[in-house]
């Protein structure tokens, strides 16, 4: 029910009209009209009235003197909803609630709808009136039906006048196109632009404007500029004398049927085409549906297998398998990537990767299944092949020790094999990242490795290197590795494979090479080829720094003295712990090496002559704390010889400097450290040309013999002559004894030159015995080394060359040297016996600087003692102990009958002394040096005349 309120006066009465002809008044309205007193008694109503159906039941034409408001009452008691309605509106005003009401309800079960009107008169009582509102009720539901309906069928509704102003708009269209109602009616609907394409738009209206609809798809937009797909149907509206007056427009957004129709569509050909089997069943396994896929793997058509079981498809031994998955279907389980086998057509076999997937209908029942199945047949094959290959390849990675890599850039996954992760000593795992890759690398190559592998991921293609690998126990294992990456178009990376070959045993080989070849077995230390090398690495940076290098070349004193005396283990013991002494002296970038023998080399960069004899110092007072052999302390020292390098230097020249300044040092005295300098280098160059061209010297006719004389003190006339050697040399001149006989001593050259100097010697002096009168008696002394007097054929040598001259034995007195007889003295003894047989002479050269004993003297087949020049010297001077040595000697000499010779006579006063002491022989500047054979007649003739 609906209550409206009239517009009255502001005293709240209804107006009032002029009493006169109330009846015909009331009857001139279209209303029923009763007018009631205050009591609810009808006291007057109109002829509509009187006609009017009153609406409610039990109640009759109500005329005046009839209570209406009772009539009311009695009827709402019966429960009738208009008479309650009315008494209750009655009663409001009667009691002043209200004024007026305008009362519409439903009478007779909403078949009749009434519009009630009760005022207050003037009078105290009411004037009602009743209009029937059906007609008008009607039309309004069936206005409001139609917006309803209008609003319910899902579609937007919109009505357009003819000058395109919008003049409808559904709850539809607002939520197709984001605007309201409110927003959209009266403006045009360009301005909502529901047409993408105005002239067409146009064109449209237009055309169902003349009475011709239009239907189609266009573009529209929404509020928010989103752009849709809709479908129209266009329609005239027509008013009742048929002219068109509106046009309707009925859209209904296909933007997303359209995308799932196309999407559809694209799954219905992925389906369609797919090279899988995909195939729909019912639960019980009747297939329903079968794509283009199937038909290629299993053989039979779309005809041949919809409507028939799937059974058709698997070989008789896999029924209980199937019943499992048909079971797990029913209970609305998936099946995925299950392996099974599949029949063809044909009856053949093929391999299946089966995925099932339980289908739902809407009512969300199981129904269903859909099936997706891939031929894996070849798939397994080559599998099976892969993985025997695997095998074998994983078999001859693990007997070649390689193992293989490949690195996924654009995921960032690593995959490797079994022995490549062996290799590394990590999981054995087919996939990965690299972070525990660089992990397993050896700590202090970790950023070696990092950098290379950044080269290569910045500009590389390929890179290879070696590296070291740990593990738990402290093993440490070599690997040598290669990588190749792959890059795209862009030049990024994007797959890198990569080998890793163990190399351990190969990398211990060549260390244990390396260490053969470039090690000392003995001390470890540097030997002579890495010396070399090290001190050509040092020249090369010391060039570019503009510094020197400097070479300390070190002898151990006297150690032959603790070969012998404890044995070569003892040498052997002393030599490593000096090994390590030197090592804890010298720098850590300094390189020691164990040049031969005692002999070791000390090679330092940057190195000033200062800073080298610091380093001497440093070494001779680590050397001076005694050493443990066989359980006793021995004291060594050594001697040093220091080179530091020029401009022009080698590692040769340096080599030869440094031993010549320590040569140097041992023979000024030994435990000392001598800088080499110019004189040294002209000895080093002196001593080179010696060790280099001295075995051609006698075939270039380089060697002389120059003769000494040896005379009777008594009258000062020469017995005889001492053959002693010279070399002419082209450029260094005339080189003394001194110079080059150690060094033919140590090659062996000796034996040559001794016997070329005994021939030229004996033949000379056959010469002058048979041309010089007074020479009749000479004899000639020929000094013999211990390399000659070692030689076997020595016997036979000196006997063939005293017949080749054609002289006799007696004038024949072959000189050893002290040391030389002491040095092996059983065989000295059987030589010299042998060669006195020949009736040659014996002397004893140097006599009083060794070892010998009286009873040597005695065994020994000796007839002369030459006294050594270092007693000689001292006589008549400073030294008080050389006289009694000399006289000493002398006297034992003669007690032995042995002749008695002084050698380095220079003054008279030495002369006198050696009278006195009755020694008749000598020799010395005194007389003459030693002189070329073709001197000696003229200073035999002058002094002849003396």
């Amino acid at each position: 029910m609906t209550t409206y309120r009239p517009s009255v006066p502001a005293d709240g009465n209804p107006a009032q009209r002029p009493r006169a002809g109330l009846r015909e008044t009331l009857d001139a309205l279209p209303v029923a009209v009763g007018l009631l007193d205050a009591d609810g008694v009808i006291s007057a109503v109109n002829r509509e009235w009187e006609r009017f159906s009153q609406p409610f039941a039990g109640i009759a034409a109500p005329v005046a003197g009839v209570s209406y408001l009772r009539e009311c009452v009695a009827a709402a008691a019966q429960g009738d909803s208009a008479a309650v309605e009315v008494s209750a509106g009655l009663h409001a005003v009667l009691s002043g609630d209200h004024q007026n009401l305008a009362l519409e309800y439903p009478s007779q079960g909403g078949e009749r709808w009434i519009r009630t009107r009760i005022c207050k008169s003037d009078g105290g009582g009411l004037v009602v009136t009743h209009i029937d509102i059906t007609s008008q009720r009607v039309a309004q539901q069936e206005s409001s039906f139609q917006a309803s309906l209008l609003d319910a069928v899902g579609q937007s509704v919109v009505a357009i006048d003819l000058q395109g102003r919008i003049t409808y708009w559904n709850d539809a269209s607002v939520q197709m196109l984001g605007w309201s109602a409110g927003d959209a009616v009266g403006r045009h609907f360009a301005d909502l632009a529901l047409f993408d394409n105005g002239s067409r738009a146009t064109a449209i209206i237009a055309q169902v404007s003349s009475g011709k609809p239009w239907s189609g798809e266009h573009w529209t937009k929404h509020r928010n500029g989103r752009r849709l797909s809709v479908y129209s149907t266009i329609t005239p509206l027509y008013d009742k004398a048929g002219q068109v007056i509106a046009v309707i427009d009925v859209s209904t957004d296909t933007t997303e049927s359209n995308r799932a129709q196309a999407e559809m569509s694209r799954l219905s050909s992925l389906v369609e085409f797919s090279n899988d089997a995909i195939n729909g069943a019912t639960l019980d396994g009747i297939i329903t549906s079968w794509n283009a896929g199937a038909e290629r793997i299993y053989g039979y058509s779309p005809e041949e297998a919809i409507g028939r079981s799937v059974l058709m498809l698997s070989p008789e031994e896999r029924t209980g398998p199937d019943e499992e998955l048909r079971d797990k279907l029913r209970r609305g389980e998936p099946v995925i990537g299950q392996l099974v086998r599949g029949m063809r057509k044909d009856g053949s076999l093929l391999d299946i990767s089966l995925t099932l997937s339980p289908m739902y209908d809407e009512q969300g029942q199981l129904v269903g299944s859909s099936a997706v199945a891939r031929d894996v047949s070849e798939i397994n094959r080559l599998r099976a092949a892969s993985e025997l290959e695997r095998d074998r390849l994983a078999a001859a990675q693990e007997m070649a020790h390689v193992g293989s890599v490949e690195w996924d850039a654009l995921a960032d996954r690593v995959w490797r094999s079994d022995e490549y992760c062996r290799i590394h000593g990590l999981p054995v795992t087919a996939e990965g990242s690299r972070g525990p890759l660089l992990s397993a690398v050896h700590p202090e190559d970790r950023d070696r490795i990092a950098l290379l592998w950044k080269d290569l991921m910045d500009h590389g293609t390929s890179v290879d290197f070696t590296y070291r690998v740990g593990d738990p126990d402290g093993d440490v294992r070599w690997v040598y590795a290669r990588a190749i990456l792959e890059r795209d178009d862009d030049g990024r990376p994007v797959k890198m494979l990569g080998t890793a070959l163990d190399i351990t045993e190969r990398k211990l080989g060549e260390q244990a090479l390396e260490r053969l070849a470039f090690r000392d077995p003995l001390t470890g230390l540097a030997n002579r080829a890495l010396l070399t090398e090290s001190i050509q690495e040092a020249l090369a940076e010391c060039t570019l720094r503009a510094s020197h290098v400097g070479v300390l070349f070190l002898d151990v004193d006297r150690f032959k003295v603790i070969n012998d005396g404890l044995g070569h283990a003892a040498g052997d013991s002393l030599l490593v712990q000096l090994s390590s002494r030197l090592l804890a002296a010298v720098r850590p970038e300094d390189t020691l090496a164990r040049f031969a023998g005692d002999e070791f080399v000390i090679v330092c960069a940057d190195m000033t002559e200062d800073s080298a004899k610091r380093l001497a110092h440093r070494i001779r007072a680590a050397v001076q704390i005694p050493f443990e052999l066989l359980d006793r302390e021995v004291f060594v020292d050594v001697s040093i010889g220091i080179a530091i390098s020029s401009a022009d230097d080698t590692p040769e020249s340096l080599l030869h400097n440094s031993d010549a300044a320590m040569y140097r040092a041992k023979v000024s005295g030994r435990n000392k450290a001598i800088v080499f300098d110019e004189a040294m280098h002209r000895r080093a160059a002196l001593r080179l040309a010696v060790e280099t061209e001295l075995p051609r010297a006698i075939e270039r006719d380089q060697l002389q013999v120059h003769y000494q004389p040896v005379i009777d003190v008594a009258n000062g006339k020469p017995v005889g002559f001492e053959a002693l050697v010279r070399w002419q040399h082209p450029e260094h001149g005339l080189i003394g004894p001194d110079a080059f006989i150690p060094v033919a001593e140590e090659t062996g050259q000796i034996v040559p030159i001794g016997l070329w100097v005994l021939n030229r010697a004996l033949q000379q002096m056959k010469w002058w015995k048979a041309n010089l009168p007074g020479a009749e008696k000479w004899r000639m002394a020929v000094n013999l080394s211990a390399r000659q007097l070692q030689d076997a054929g020595l016997h036979s040598a000196v006997g063939t060359a005293i017949r080749t001259a054609g002289i006799e034995p007696s004038a024949v007195i072959l000189e050893i040297t002290e040391s030389v007889l002491m040095g092996d003295a059983d065989q000295s003894l059987k030589t010299l016996t042998k060669l006195r047989s020949l009736g040659i002479g014996i002397a004893v050269d140097d006599f009083g600087t060794g070892y010998s004993s009286l009873s040597y003297l005695r065994r020994f087949p000796v007839t002369s003692l030459k006294i050594d020049r270092s007693f000689i010297d001292g006589l008549g001077g400073s030294d008080v102990h050389a006289g009694p040595i000399v006289e000493a000697i002398a006297a034992m000499g003669q007690a032995l009958g042995l002749r008695v010779v002084a050698e380095g006579v220079e003054t008279a006063e030495q002369l006198d002394e050696l009278s006195r002491m009755q020694v008749h022989i000598a020799q010395g500047y005194l007389w003459s040096p030693a002189l070329p054979a073709d001197q000696v007649p003229a200073w035999f003739a002058a002094h002849q005349g003396q």
